[in-house]
């Protein structure tokens, strides 16, 4: 990733940190709010070609978390 771009999920991570602050948690999140993560996580990671391999297997993990707390509420997979 160049040192001027920014995915819109970085910008989407600092709308949450400034809504939740240090309070941030996934419980927290409203089910949009986690859809939308979801979204715009996978866009990154799987079609976004200024997003860095290494970048992309850092969020990896994120991918797996969203995915664990959308089964506990019982959402389906955002279509967008």
């Amino acid at each position: 990733m160049t040192e001027s771009y920014r995915p819109k999920l970085a910008d989407y991570f600092d709308e949450m940190e400034t809504k939740y602050g240090h309070d941030f948690s996934f419980d927290k999140l409203t089910d949009d709010e986690l859809l939308t993560l979801e979204h715009l996580g996978r866009h990154a990671v799987d079609q976004d070609t200024q997003v860095s391999w290494q970048e992309k297997q850092n969020l990896a993990p994120l991918i797996t978390l969203i995915e664990l707390q959308r089964a506990k509420r019982g959402l389906r997979r955002h279509s967008g």
